[in-house]
């Protein structure tokens, strides 16, 4: 069969809304869930193409593509504030290719199933893990089409007007049964323009090398890839490594797991691999404080990382203990400094606005993060995602959130949720402020000058330092 896997054009304005200074500082990179499906689908002798419109792809010229190329079946993946632009998309699929059948996936449709389906512009969704779902619904397609896809696991469609959930699929066990990605099948990695300041070096490649999440954040949702975390063994992912590098010309991989170094012994043969094959390449991670060690973090510089990301989420120990984080004011300071001793950069979330948030601990989490001397704190917004353990207490008190309408993290000026504690004016006060009290400080700007090694890390300052100017 012929299938077309589409990230969906989108209106920058949908990710930064109003904040339109933040367009500059977008995170712009291949998207690994596509490749990921295409690999599957390729591997069973399907004809795949990705159409990934983040490179600046509008509605009408995907049209005109997928007119051409003329797929049986159309995946789109989604996130909640892209899931108008998904809509948008699947509306024009409709009109020119009545016939196709169009698939929904990603994070949005994974949260809030009923409600993704209950647009009829879709067919079908793919819920959480996808890449076994997918190809199971494709083979039924091409042998009895979408009738009685009540026997596979993972599906949410509609039949006689009513949204019918099939039961959960469980997650991939093994991940080194997954082929590598069809990054064949993407732009060339020159396209992508990951967050200024984020690399030393392009073009950046991102790898995912392992999946789920074990932890019970009030405010992140684990549907997608659940919380058995699983991951890639060293050989695979240093074979991964090597493929990027030498076929497709990356000189910066981001290692994009919610948390890397989950499996300390793990990392570590893969920091040993990549020196024993006397590989070199500035690469980053996120990871979380509980998860590392300085012996860790110091064989991770040894073998190429530069800087790690941080979720900090807050600078207050009663709104941190409220996130159910599961770490300590005092165990995000001795990581942090770990990091700095042993020479690598630090990047840190913090989450505001939560509904334990008081105007006190707004301004106890700036201090905290200009007393850690983080090279960049990202101050992101507490937006309400359904499928959140937040979300479910906020409607339980009787708030309303339209699920399908909900704004970015970047997007400073819209405020779908206000802690009680203080009014929508003093809550954006802060946000308008947090960032420029940062950042323009002139001991960091000097600190910043100091650490700069590359040219496109200067660039990526000053693009960044005139975004935060502009807020």
């Amino acid at each position: 069969m012929k299938i077309a896997l589409v990230s969906p054009p989108y209106m920058a304005e949908a990710l930064v809304g109003k904040t339109t200074s933040m367009k500059v500082v977008l995170n712009i990179v291949p998207p690994l869930g596509l490749a990921y499906l295409a690999a599957v689908l390729e591997k069973d002798g399907h004809d795949v193409r990705i159409f990934d419109c983040s490179i600046g792809i509008s509605l009408s010229r995907l049209m005109g593509h997928l007119k051409e190329y003329q797929p049986d079946v159309v995946g789109i993946t989604s996130t909640t504030p892209a899931f108008s632009d998904a809509r948008r998309t699947a509306e024009g699929v409709r009109q020119i290719l009545p016939e196709a059948v169009i698939v929904l996936g990603g994070a949005h449709v994974s949260a809030v199933p009923q409600n993704a389906l209950s647009y009829d512009c879709f067919d079908v969704g793919v819920i959480a893990e996808g890449e076994l779902t997918m190809l199971e619904l494709v083979r039924h397609i091409e042998g009895d089409g979408l009738s009685d896809l009540t026997g596979i696991a993972g599906l949410v469609f509609r039949e006689d007007g009513e949204v019918i959930l099939t039961e959960p699929r469980g997650y991939i066990k093994d991940l080194d049964t997954i082929p590598f990605p069809a990054r064949h099948l993407l732009p060339p990695l020159s396209a992508y323009s990951p967050t200024p300041a984020s690399y030393r070096q392009l073009p950046l490649a991102v790898l995912m090398t392992s999946r789920g999440c074990p932890y019970q954040c009030t405010f992140c949702d684990r549907r997608v890839f659940g919380n058995l975390t699983r991951g890639h063994s060293p050989d695979r992912v240093v074979a991964e490594v090597e493929e990027v590098l030498n076929r497709y010309g990356a000189r910066e991989i981001r290692f994009f797991d919610d948390t890397f170094t989950y499996d300390k012994k793990r990392v570590m043969e893969i920091c040993e691999k990549i020196l024993q094959k006397g590989l070199r390449f500035p690469w980053t991670c996120l990871t979380r404080v509980s998860a590392v060690t300085k012996e860790l973090l110091k064989k991770m510089k040894e073998a190429g990382c530069w800087q790690v990301l941080y979720g900090l989420e807050s600078g207050d120990p009663r709104v941190l203990a409220s996130l159910k984080k599961g770490n300590t004011i005092e165990q995000n300071e001795q990581a942090v400094r770990w990091a700095q001793e042993v020479g690598l950069g630090v990047r840190a979330d913090f989450i505001v606005g939560t509904p334990a948030e008081t105007m006190e601990s707004l301004e106890r989490t700036l201090e905290f993060a200009k007393q850690l001397k983080l090279d960049y704190a990202h101050f992101n917004k507490f937006v309400p995602f359904a499928g959140t353990e937040l979300y479910e207490e906020l409607v339980n008190q009787g708030y309303e959130f339209e699920i399908s309408e909900l704004p970015t993290i970047l997007d400073h000026k819209a405020t779908p949720y206000v802690p009680p504690s203080m009014t929508a004016e003093e809550f954006q006060e802060f946000l308008d402020r947090a960032n420029r009290e940062f950042y323009l400080r002139p001991s960091h700007i000097l600190r910043r000058l100091l650490r700069t090694r590359t040219w496109h890390e200067l660039t990526g300052q000053i693009k960044g330092a005139f975004a935060i100017i502009r807020l």
